[in-house]
């Protein structure tokens, strides 16, 4: 029977391109990339009046916040705050897996140079091959092989994998995605720390006026003190009510020095977020002297959060980075196709190596690499990349309801801090008739020390708590100033 070899060839061929396509045909229905579905987001926030034309968002830090003190302090934090620093480390880091990934579809060229000399047995192929083609009369005496052989090759090769399946574009749209993921992560870390400052800075603020509040208060309490001392000295008033108010003005200079200690502190803490050291007391105005209370709250349409908020977009941008990164082991499975070759001089002595055109020497192939055995660790990859995926969807979609929930809570605090504000000014104002009425019929022996001691307790608390909802409302800005992105377009 004779044996036919193009058959052979010919069935061959038939059958492993049978069987590749079965191969694919089986991978399609693990191999699909799937979508993720759009997130339905509110046209406006619950209880608010939105506006679609305008937005704090949309304004700038720096035309935000008025005060030139604080301004000053911002910038300082910005240059030198070490979560920045670090942040914006990784933004290089990004940029060079970026720029990596971008180049990684070219072709890889590399020159080389490579010399090595070799002294074959005498029992082996290659001597007696040598021995044999030296001993031919059509081989010139320039052609003779040496012993020792010596090879000298000089030249430039190259290996490039086709991008068939979209794998390295797939990489450089993930890298790219992760890139401005980056860049997101450095916005809104300096959101951050811009409002850390804003809030800190305000915290100091009021703690400067509940001490000038306890320093005034500890005054009238003293003079009430020394009075009622009088007033027993006269026969008019007993040791008890001289202990009271001795009491009182105890505890509020005791207080007095709590206050010390958290401005101290507080101090300490913007020094870290400074990224200094303390050295000089923090510059600032006065709490009358502080103007952030905008007359109308532009604070635009929840929409708006998914162009503005750098931690939105950061969520997007790893959200395509998933997917990407999804299609590049959906790739694997694939098979890749190299071109290699290479180009150079070639000869066994180095006289002949660049001289002789005839040591010209070049070589051009193409292969082909299919998975067969690692294919269990191909579809865990690709389960992998999946769950990645879902999971970023699910970071994406909790971040969407977190910002929407951060502004209407923060809007909701700023409306009822400011009726809680309008009532504190009337007691306050109350408060500190009734201690004038009080020390007038106390002297004139109309009130008792009891009312008095009473009167400067009140008046002290309403002040305190005033101050407090003060701040509380700086910070709320501040807090929705964040919340709704920051000014980083």
């Amino acid at each position: 029977m004779k044996f036919d070899k193009n058959k052979l060839h010919n069935s061959i061929l038939k059958y492993t391109f049978l069987i590749a396509i079965v191969w694919l045909s089986g991978c399609k229905s693990t191999l699909m990339v799937e979508d993720t579905p759009e997130i339905s987001i509110p046209s406006s926030y619950k209880n608010a009046v939105t506006d679609s034309s305008e937005s704090f968002a949309k304004k700038h830090w720096e035309l935000f916040f008025e005060d030139e003190q604080l301004k000053t302090l911002i910038n300082q934090a910005l240059q030198n705050n070490q979560e920045v620093l670090r942040t914006l480390e990784r933004i290089k880091i990004a940029n060079a897996s970026f720029l990596s990934a971008k180049l990684g579809k070219l072709p890889e060229i590399n020159a080389f140079a490579e010399t090595s000399v070799e002294k074959y047995g005498d029992y082996t192929m290659n001597d007696v091959g040598n021995n044999d083609t030296n001993l031919s009369e059509s081989v010139p005496a320039d052609k003779k092989m040496p012993d020792p052989y010596t090879d000298f090759i000089i030249g430039a090769k190259f290996n490039w994998e086709l991008d068939v399946w979209g794998k390295f574009a797939n990489k450089k749209k993930a890298a790219q995605a992760k890139w401005l993921a980056s860049q997101e992560m450095a916005n809104s870390v300096k959101t951050w720390l811009i409002s850390e400052v804003a809030n800190l800075y305000y915290e100091i603020i009021s703690l400067d006026e509940e001490i000038k509040v306890l320093e005034q208060n500890i005054e009238n309490q003293q003079l009430a003190f020394e009075l009622t001392k009088d007033l027993k000295g006269a026969g008019k008033e007993n040791q008890l009510a001289v202990d009271q108010f001795e009491a009182l003005l105890l505890n509020t200079q005791s207080l007095l020095i709590e206050k010390k200690r958290e401005i101290y502190l507080a101090e300490m803490s913007m020094s870290k977020l400074l990224g200094v050291f303390p050295e000089n007391s923090i510059q600032r105005v006065t709490l009358e002297e502080v103007s952030l209370e905008p007359e109308v709250l532009k604070i635009g349409v929840p929409a708006d959060l998914l162009q503005l908020r750098p931690d939105v977009r950061m969520a997007e941008s790893n959200l395509i980075a998933s997917k990407a990164n999804v299609k590049v082991a959906r790739s694997a499975f694939f098979p890749s196709i190299t071109l290699f070759g290479m180009a150079g001089f070639n000869a066994f002595e180095l006289s002949k190596l660049f001289l002789n055109p005839e040591s010209t020497a070049y070589r051009l192939g193409a292969g082909l690499t299919a998975p067969i055995f690692n294919r269990r660790q191909l579809k865990s990859a690709m389960e992998t990349a999946r769950s990645s995926q879902r999971i970023a969807y699910l970071d994406y979609q909790e971040t969407v309801l977190k910002s929407y929930l951060e502004v209407i809570s923060t809007l909701n605090s700023y409306k009822t801090l400011n009726e809680q504000i309008a009532l504190k000014e009337k007691e306050v104002s109350v408060q500190r008739r009734s201690i004038d009425n009080s020390n007038t019929m106390f002297s004139v022996g109309y009130a008792t020390y009891l009312e008095v001691i009473n009167s400067q307790g009140r008046v002290l608390n309403a002040e305190l708590d005033y101050i407090t909802l003060k701040r509380e409302q700086l910070q709320s800005i501040v807090d929705l100033y964040k919340s709704l992105g920051g000014g980083w377009m």
